[in-house]
């Protein structure tokens, strides 16, 4: 398990901006909307598609960021400012890297909520 994907700080700041109850919905909310994102980016990565490349490695970087897997919003900003920037080709060799950082942190996420939160 790699708990270490997941900021607790971050988590503790969404539960004070948010509430405790909340906060595990929102979790699931994400997970499910993220596998269909990286679902999506995978396509894009091997059909070179730069455009939902970019669109999609932004939202993910900031859905990522915004529940605490911090190394897969940072890398999913790189993509798109790899994208921005038409270095599409550089931003095509993460492909692989970027599946294996979301697989992982969204199930380290996924038990992390299952420990439960409290305000």
């Amino acid at each position: 398990m790699d708990i270490e994907l997941v900021e607790e700080e971050i988590l503790q700041q969404m539960i004070q901006d948010t509430s405790a109850d909340v906060l595990p919905l929102l979790i699931e909310h994400y997970i499910e909307e993220s596998t269909e994102r990286i679902d999506t980016m995978n396509n894009a990565f091997i059909e070179r598609d730069a455009k939902t490349l970019e669109f999609e490695s932004h939202t993910l970087g900031s859905s990522s960021l915004a529940l605490g897997n911090r190394e897969l919003s940072d890398l999913a900003r790189k993509i798109e400012h790899l994208c921005l920037k038409g270095q599409s080709e550089e931003a095509f060799e993460y492909h692989h890297e970027l599946i294996d950082i979301a697989q992982r942190s969204l199930v380290a996420l996924a038990h992390r909520n299952t420990l439960g939160f409290s305000e």
